[in-house]
């Protein structure tokens, strides 16, 4: 039987239902397999467009999305060798999940909690949901403008709702409409930047016009300026360095460095982009670096009292952690990846990220050394870690959309073009 790999998608005429008998024999004769596919699709594409835009449509399709894969993977007799092949790589996170639903109920607010583990349920639907994705279509250019697609019409619809409030609300910074917070913004648009430059690096094998990045990646960059959350003017224009000298791009680097010394200069013009460069170079300077620190005492004062479990996911805003444990009124959550982690989940959901983050990396480097893997792969994941780090420092970099968003750049990493893995040394494509 046909393993489940980029090189052999789920509907693939050459993918065998039923050896024994010979035929195809449908498990679920009332939902007909085109059916199933094109609700796998469909569905993932509704929730890709909705990340910025309505959390209601996007759990609905989520879910649905995901009940479909999994009905399709039965349907191919794909399941086991699926999840073999997806835990190979994403057991992390099952772990981390495991451990989130372990520290909602040992919570003291076991409800909230566990509405926080949800949260991080959903995120290892995305991850199901968008392998399952990659590998359904026979045409991989084609689903994969489509996501490209999906997601950009989401994020101009959001910002379009975030604009109009910046106009009528009078307003001082972009909030994305499902969004919100100028923050969990900032953190969204950091990610899509990279999985867009992403996209770019595949352009020629996907059949997209260039001229199309050439137009968003400046909206993007404004967008992502009007959040004024400076510690991504930094953490993307790093991870978008990483990238390129993964890829080997110097020209590009030649054109990057082109828009950094334009930055620069309009600093000597525009006041407000003076303001914004200078708290970059000294974030000291106007306190709000400063004020995250005893929110980060807090989390540390919760992971003494909880060292392995923490306070529960989504504890962080609740009144009495608050009261407990000496938090600031505006300590939403830990203002920091690392003690936001420690605080809500404790010891044992700080170890189950960081192995995420290092079983995908060991998976990119050993893909890309082997020919598994193509050098895009690699520039994602490397590009994702180095935006995640340093945002990481002054943001807590998950939860919601966002998580969601680093399950899709997880699955456009592993899950490459048919093509790429075709003519590589290994033509199966397997995921080690």
């Amino acid at each position: 039987m046909a393993s489940l790999t980029p090189s052999t998608p789920l509907n693939s005429a050459k993918t065998p239902i039923d050896q024994n008998q010979g035929t195809h024999r449908k498990l679920f004769a009332v939902l007909p397999d085109l059916f199933l596919e094109q609700s796998v699709i469909g569905l993932s594409l509704i929730c890709l467009f909705n990340l910025p835009f309505s959390e209601a449509f996007k759990e609905i399709s989520l879910v649905g999305g995901m009940i479909a894969s999994l009905l399709l993977l039965l349907e191919h007799r794909q399941t086991g060798r699926f999840f073999i092949r997806l835990l190979t790589v994403g057991w992390p996170v099952f772990l981390f999940v495991g451990v989130s639903f372990a520290s909602g109920v040992h919570s003291i607010n076991t409800f909230e909690g566990l509405r926080g583990a949800w949260g991080d349920l959903e995120t290892l639907m995305g991850l199901i949901l968008f392998s399952t994705l990659l590998n359904v279509e026979r045409s991989p250019g084609r689903i994969r403008k489509w996501m490209l697609m999906a997601i950009l019409s989401g994020t101009f619809s959001g910002a379009a709702v975030g604009l109009f409030r910046i106009w009528n609300e009078h307003r001082p910074f972009l909030g994305m409409m499902n969004l919100g917070d100028k923050n969990t913004t900032a953190q969204f648009l950091s990610f899509l930047f990279l999985i867009v430059f992403f996209f770019h690096s595949q352009k020629n094998r996907w059949n997209i016009p260039f001229s199309l990045f050439v137009v968003l990646y400046p909206i993007l960059a404004v967008f992502l300026f009007l959040t004024h959350s400076r510690t991504f003017l930094i953490a993307v224009p790093v991870a978008l360095l990483v990238m390129i000298a993964v890829l080997k791009w110097w020209k590009t680097l030649a054109v990057v460095g082109g828009f950094l010394f334009c930055l620069l200069v309009g600093t000597a013009v525009s006041p407000t982009l003076r303001w914004e460069v200078q708290t970059v170079i000294h974030p000291m300077s106007d306190g709000s670096f400063e004020s995250r620190y005893p929110t980060w005492e807090g989390a540390i004062r919760m992971w003494k009292a909880h060292p392995f479990l923490g306070v529960g996911p989504d504890n962080f805003h609740m009144p009495n952690i608050h009261s407990i444990y000496h938090l600031p009124d505006y300590a939403a959550h830990g203002h920091n990846v690392f003690f936001n982690l420690l605080g809500e989940y404790g010891a044992l959901g700080v170890i189950a990220f960081f192995l995420w983050l290092t079983v995908w990396v060991k998976t990119a480097v050993s893909g890309l050394g082997s020919g598994r893997l193509p050098p895009a792969s690699l520039a994602l994941c490397l590009g994702t870690m180095v935006n995640l780090l340093i945002g990481g420092i002054a943001h807590p970099m998950w939860g919601g959309s966002t998580s969601l968003l680093l399950m899709l750049a997880m699955a456009l990493s592993l899950f490459p073009d048919p093509v790429l893995i075709e003519n590589s040394p290994n033509p199966q494509g397997r995921i080690a």
